[in-house]
């Protein structure tokens, strides 16, 4: 259905604040919940680091198996729909996680937190962004993200605070907790209002104009290489933090509280960083990837607590990261292609992800090797970008120039 936004009516006006809201609402995560225990509960499993990246690994093989036509049928149906589903899936994953104490049961609920994370993915930033449209108020898309992220960051970090402070008592009842919570967020997307927009006709076709745009335009095999960065690369750092800080002597607790500290930057971010204009984003995210580059470097060359003074400045500029990036695919797709190729990036980024992890396992790396290996992929990811920024950014003053 094609819609005449010529004129904004009041019902646009009250679809968008009230979806912008419920939005917010929905980007409650409470799984940062999970970060003070879950790598504990894995070691008392009996699991390797090894066998941890490679649980992530199943995780990201199984947003890759579901992702791409997750977000086709989000182009081609109600959007609302397939975040309930989606959410739905991800309460069961966490149940069986809870009542999980092995590998192959793990494997098993990251196999429906692949399912669950990828149906969603997409969905809920379309929605929003198509609901926005009908107001004309696309521009302030970054800046409702960025509340959302900052929301969701504050909310984090008293997760993990209550998360680490449980899990010293009861190491698996905020793995319940967290199942709840995803009960809630399914009964708020169902709340959204679906808005009017054009919708695909034809999954087959989604996908295939989506995999070409991805492929041939510039802007978005840019946008391919940071997710490339932050969900494969960024994503080996952070549970490598895990057991360098249980080496030094924390806790769940102790991790907790410093992983809640840091998110309380990130939302500060997140809320600086959606402020800049727009015509800065593709250079503000090269400098981004700069300094998760630095991240790397002393993560991997140091094993005292010196780490914390990347992580700090690291936890600052990933507040933005995101919004900065789905901004960016946001403004350059149409409403029936927008979720399809964010699922294509994603299930992309988590092929790799996987094989990477499936790699560690298979020559059991030690953990400084992998980050050293991480290293110099983040290096080169880094160099790519820059190119693709640089030539963008060239391109767009030579048309200022031209005007």
């Amino acid at each position: 259905m094609i819609v005449d936004t010529a004129a904004v009516s009041d019902k646009d006006y009250k679809r968008s604040r009230h979806n912008s809201r419920l939005f917010i609402f929905s980007r409650l995560d409470l799984t940062a919940m999970l970060l003070p225990v879950i790598v504990i509960i894995w070691k008392t499993a009996g699991l390797s680091f090894n066998e941890m990246l490679l649980l992530q690994g199943i995780f990201a093989l199984f947003i890759v198996l579901t992702e791409v036509p997750s977000g086709a049928i989000s182009d081609s149906f109600k959007r609302k729909y397939v975040l309930i589903a989606g959410n739905t899936v991800l309460s069961i994953a966490t149940i069986i996680y809870y009542l999980g104490r092995n590998f192959l049961v793990f494997s098993i609920a990251e196999s429906l937190f692949g399912i669950g994370v990828a149906t969603i993915s997409g969905s809920d930033t379309s929605l929003l962004y198509d609901t926005l449209i009908l107001s004309k108020e696309e521009t302030k898309f970054k800046k409702i993200l960025g509340k959302a992220i900052a929301f969701n960051a504050v909310a984090s970090s008293a997760s993990m605070l209550i998360g680490g402070l449980i899990g010293t008592y009861y190491l698996r009842l905020p793995v319940l907790l967290v199942s709840i919570s995803f009960v809630l967020r399914a009964i708020i997307c169902l709340l959204m209002i679906e808005p009017e927009r054009v919708r695909s006709k034809s999954v087959k076709k989604t996908t295939t104009k989506s995999a070409k745009l991805l492929f041939t335009n510039r802007t978005m095999i840019a946008m391919l290489f940071s997710y490339l960065s932050v969900m494969v690369v960024q994503r080996v750092a952070f549970w490598a933090y895990q057991p360098k800080l249980l080496d030094n002597g924390f806790n769940s607790f102790y991790i907790g509280l410093l992983f809640a500290s840091l998110n309380i930057l990130t939302a500060i971010g997140s809320i600086v960083i959606s402020k800049i204009k727009e015509h800065h984003d593709l250079s503000l995210l090269l400098f981004i990837m700069i300094l998760e580059t630095a991240n790397i470097f002393v993560l991997w060359y140091f094993n005292s607590l010196i780490i914390l003074s990347t992580m700090v400045i690291v936890q600052f500029v990933r507040g933005g990261r995101g919004a900065l990036a789905n901004s960016i695919i946001q403004r350059r797709s149409s409403s029936d292609l927008r979720a399809t190729i964010i699922s294509l990036i994603s299930a992309v980024s988590s092929l790799l992800y996987f094989l990477v992890s499936l790699m560690f396992k298979i020559f059991d790396m030690s953990l400084n090797l992998i980050l050293f290996i991480m290293l110099l992929t983040s290096i080169l990811i880094t160099i790519i970008f820059g190119y693709f920024t640089t030539v963008l950014n060239n391109k767009n003053n030579l048309m200022k120039t031209n005007k």
